[in-house]
């Protein structure tokens, strides 16, 4: 039976990067607390003063160690919650489009790919939508709460609601 690493996964690489700093820092922590500070100058011919920044020259791996661990710590819990809020908003986002037809949703993706605002005469252009259909459609959002219609001299902008667009676009 052969174990597979699926390297996709955030937590199975914050899981080996923890699994390395641990091993890393079991290796060099003996080393490193045999070398406790001195308190005369010499011994047998040696600075203990040298060794002192000997020792601290062992302890650089120590610091960049335990900076990889908490890095890895953080990313795995900061990681978790932001996949979190992002099935949220994808579940809030597929609630919505529940709600809308054929049309409306071609309306609201076009919105969307345009960050929250577009000219309703990019919305007439959709395929399948012509000028008096997309009035209609863009009337019924409007009435929804879904969309908000802002003048803009012959023409206007259509955007989304502040408070689904806030929800969408995060």
């Amino acid at each position: 039976m052969a174990v597979t690493i699926d390297f996709s996964n955030k937590r199975t690489i914050s899981g080996i990067i923890i699994l390395i700093a641990i091993l890393a820092l079991v290796i060099y922590l003996p080393g490193i607390l045999l070398n406790t500070g001195p308190e005369i100058c010499e011994i047998d011919g040696v600075c203990q003063h040298e060794a002192k920044i000997e020792f601290m020259n062992q302890m650089v791996p120590v610091f960049i160690l335990s900076g990889v661990v908490i890095g890895a710590f953080v990313f795995f819990f900061m990681t978790t919650k932001l996949d979190n809020k992002k099935k949220d908003l994808e579940k809030i986002t597929q609630t919505l489009m529940q709600f809308l037809n054929k049309e409306e949703k071609l309306v609201v993706k076009k919105i969307l790919e345009n960050n929250g605002k577009v000219f309703q005469s990019e919305i007439s252009r959709i395929e399948g939508i012509g000028k008096l259909k997309s009035h209609r459609i863009i009337q019924r959002l409007s009435d929804r709460s879904v969309i908000e219609i802002e003048k803009h001299g012959k023409t206007n902008i259509i955007k989304l609601a502040e408070n689904i667009k806030e929800v969408l676009l995060k």
